[in-house]
């Protein structure tokens, strides 16, 4: 059951990130606690050296790279549960910067906190309507001397009596 929440925690919408945080940790916990290990796997530190470029690594630097991958491991979860209302794109975006083989995604829950906590939602939502990125609420006129001249026009037919 441990292990079940683990996998399918999620942020509620109105659940601060410091209590998601920390509901997070918990469940890894007593996973841990248990003697479930989440998130390990066979290739997972042989990948990790892959990525660092070490062909000879040493048994430090292979219990390291292990580690890591453990921690990513978490770390991706930690941001796939964040809230999908409030994180949708920024999750979004980082999901395609995967495909386009670029790194986006933190290394550690720390670091997902900082990004989670730092970011800005400009896209969504009922105060954004209408908003993209090539409309971002700026709005521009075009004046061509057709207008100009058409406005000159009619300020000849007013009379000030002032």
């Amino acid at each position: 059951m441990a292990i079940t929440n683990y996998y399918h925690i999620q942020k509620e919408r109105y659940q601060s990130l410091q209590e998601y945080h920390d509901q997070f940790v918990a469940y890894r916990k007593v996973c841990e606690k248990l003697g479930i290990k989440l998130g390990t796997s066979e290739g997972g530190g042989t990948n990790m050296l892959k990525r660092m470029m070490i062909t000879t690594p040493t048994q430090q630097q292979k219990e390291d790279a292990q580690k890591n991958a453990i921690e990513e491991h978490h770390t991706i979860l930690f941001m796939l549960g964040a809230n999908k209302y409030k994180y949708r794109k920024l999750i979004k975006d980082m999901k395609n910067d995967v495909i386009c083989k670029k790194d986006p995604f933190p290394k550690t829950i720390a670091e997902a906190c900082h990004i989670l906590s730092k970011w800005k939602n400009n896209y969504g939502g009922k105060y954004n309507k209408g908003k993209c990125d090539s409309n971002n609420g700026t709005a521009f006129a075009i004046v061509t001397e057709e207008k100009e001249t058409n406005k000159n026009e009619k300020q000849k037919d007013i009379t000030c009596f002032k």
